[in-house]
């Protein structure tokens, strides 16, 4: 019996086929049914290893994540994330259900008239391919012997609902850009080892999984079988990944000659793959030129190489990886001319720009896979997370997280305002409490940039402007965050009921600016001590927690806090040890002030786009700019919801 094993693997996002099902559609609220998941099993084809396996999903309730999909995601055109102008329509809310056999949806159609003829055709019965994209977690594998392994996903999640044309098949892989790894999420694989030694099998065809039958619909347009569509360029490119630029146009050019269909597309791929490892390249240990240390420089270890060697720019050689000190004294070029030779192409009469072209496979204005690009990509984007992360954000004790499913306005309901328990006498009904809406609203904001790198700058071999400008975004996009919170303090604006956040109306500004001691204090705490919230009712927690100065006053606050032994009683100061010290230089006066425990008594919102909580990058190489374009983009907001919790006194 093999030993059980227990192994951690980057995982990219999958798609799979589903099926509207135009019978169920509902005019009053303009909705139609999704079957998206039977957890039919289908076979794959794992392009990192080069091998086959057998994939179903569980659709047991407990294996299924279905809270992003029930909090409303969108219904995408063509899986078009980068613009609204895609956005069909929503899950809606609580909808999405699994029972064991398959799983379901109601998806709300938009109203818009920008999207009005592609969503009648969905009505009509025209479109009705949905290509579901969803992250697998944990993996159940068993084997048997003279079959592929077989994985069950036992943890997964729905991610992305999107109408297309031709679905992408049970057998189709595609790989997506993540924040946090390049495209891929972790994954955990549960299961038996694979025996030491197995037939090999015969490569499959790849059909697409079996769905269930829809409900009885309107006679549907006819349309062939996936056996016979012709794919898309887009498809082509897709299927291609990992087999290089030269191989991708190859097959665009003989699909314009002879359309390729799915079943003839995986054929054409698999086969180039087979000719590709069945007789490798003979490895010359004495040719630094194609090795990062042992083996071959390419894959996975190749692209970590170059992502740690821009990265150590400016570190002392024992501070990179071993790894990475082959290349850490490489020119842009130089790294770029290595990442050709090394895949078995000339870069005989390549310089600057052209090379870098080459290998980042951009040629002809079309962006396709390559490791290097793969890498410059990776390490873009763990730059520009380090420089988010490292820079000092004071806020966030100060704020209460809300995500948010879209930039629509939220509602604020107070619960503070529920109207107080009311006597029961014997046999009487119990009264209903209320609570009232205070008609405040938050909402979030888009921010973002695009910094351009330029064609001279990449002829100047300007290795380090990959780490270093992505870097910088990141600490732009916290810097944002920051500006946003304390221009709510230092700003004063208006809460729901029409006055200033800090006002004599609210009871929570100082009369006069005084200096920070044992009796300005405790009118402060008095202040917020004795608030009471719209149902009349005094407030359980709030005191003060944080005390919150800027520089000018940072020593001050500092003295008084400390733990001094009095000689007699009336020097004790009843504070010291009690709160804690939040210095930012955005506070430029005097001001100081008393906030609550935000977990007690939130007086600030940091609002978050659910799913997008972290600075997000992407890159481009194209003709619009003769070099590479970063475009930097961050979905946050911030809001004063109430002034209970919060006293400011303006100093002296």
């Amino acid at each position: 019996m093999p030993d059980f094993q227990e192994r951690a693997s980057p995982a990219p996002m999958m798609l799979r086929a589903a099926e509207v099902r135009p019978s169920s559609y509902r005019a009053e609220d303009n909705s139609i049914e999704v079957c998206w998941t039977t957890g039919a099993a289908g076979t794959r084809f794992d392009w990192m290893d080069g091998t086959f396996y057998v994939e179903e999903l569980s659709v047991e309730p407990q294996a299924v994540r279905l809270d992003r999909m029930n909090a409303g995601i969108c219904l995408l055109d063509s899986h078009e994330q980068y613009t609204l102008r895609s956005v069909l329509g929503s899950v809606l809310p609580a909808s999405a259900s699994v029972n064991g056999a398959q799983g379901v949806c109601r998806v709300r159609l938009a109203t818009t008239p920008d999207v009005a003829d592609t969503v009648q055709k969905i009505i009509d019965g025209h479109i009705r391919f949905v290509s579901v994209g969803y992250n697998v977690f944990t993996y159940l594998r068993t084997e048997t012997e003279g079959a592929y392994p077989h994985l069950l996903a036992t943890d997964w999640e729905p991610v992305e609902l999107s109408m297309v044309t031709v679905p992408f098949d049970a057998g189709a892989q595609v790989r997506a850009r993540s924040a946090e790894q390049g495209g891929t999420h972790p994954c955990i694989i549960r299961g038996a080892a694979a025996p030491q030694e197995k037939e090999t099998m015969p490569d499959p065809v790849i059909e697409p999984a079996a769905e269930p039958a829809p409900a009885p619909a309107p006679a549907p347009v006819a349309d062939p079988t996936p056996a016979v569509r012709a794919v898309s360029t887009d498809t082509i490119i897709a299927r291609a990944d990992k087999l290089g630029a030269d191989f991708a146009l190859d097959l665009v050019k003989r699909h314009a000659a002879t359309p390729f269909t799915e079943v003839s597309l995986l054929e054409a791929v698999t086969e180039e793959y087979a000719k590709r490892t069945a007789a490798p390249k003979p490895i010359d240990n004495n040719d630094t030129r194609v090795k990062v240390g042992n083996p071959v420089a390419s894959g996975e270890k190749f692209r970590s190489a170059i992502e740690q060697a821009i990265l150590s720019h400016g570190k002392r050689p024992s501070e990179t990886p071993e790894e990475a000190r082959h290349f850490r004294g490489m020119r842009l070029s130089e790294m770029a001319r290595f990442a050709l030779e090394a895949q078995g192409r000339s870069s005989v009469g390549l310089r600057g720009v052209d090379l870098f072209v080459e290998a980042t496979g951009t040629r002809y204005g079309a962006h396709t896979t390559s490791d290097f690009g793969t890498a410059l990509a990776n390490t873009a984007n763990k730059s520009m997370r380090d420089g988010y992360v490292a820079a000092e954000q004071t806020f966030w004790p100060l704020v209460r997280r809300k995500t948010l499913p879209d930039f629509k306005p939220a509602t604020l309901v107070s619960l503070s305002a529920l109207s107080p328990f009311l006597a029961v006498l014997e046999n009487a009904e119990f009264k209903r409490l209320t609570a009232r809406d205070t008609g405040d609203s938050f909402k979030l904001g888009t921010y973002g940039g695009i910094f351009a790198i330029t064609r001279q700058a990449i002829i100047n071999d300007d290795a380090g402007i990959f780490a270093e400008v992505p870097a910088e975004m990141g600490r732009l996009a916290a810097d944002l965050e920051s500006d946003t919170i304390y221009a709510l303090l230092n700003g004063n604006p208006n809460t729901y009921d029409g006055n200033p956040l800090f006002s004599t109306a609210h009871g929570n500004l100082a009369a006069s600016g005084q200096p920070i001691t044992v009796a300005s204090l405790a009118l402060g705490r008095q202040a917020m001590m004795t608030q009471k919230g719209e149902g009349g009712r005094y407030i359980g927690g709030n005191y003060p927690k944080f005390l919150v100065v800027g520089p000018a006053k940072q020593t001050e606050a500092e003295q008084f806090m400390a733990q001094i032994v009095p000689n007699t009683n009336s020097g004790v100061n009843p504070f010291a040890g009690r709160m804690q010290i939040i210095v930012d230089p955005r506070i430029t006066d005097n001001s100081w002030y008393l906030i609550a425990d935000p977990a007690a008594i939130p007086t600030l919102l940091a609002l978050l786009l659910a799913g997008c909580e972290e600075v997000f990058l992407d890159t481009r190489t194209g003709f619009d700019v003769d070099g590479t374009e970063w475009k930097g983009r961050h979905d946050f907001g911030g809001k004063a919801i109430d002034w209970r919790g919060a006293y400011k006194n303006p100093g002296n």
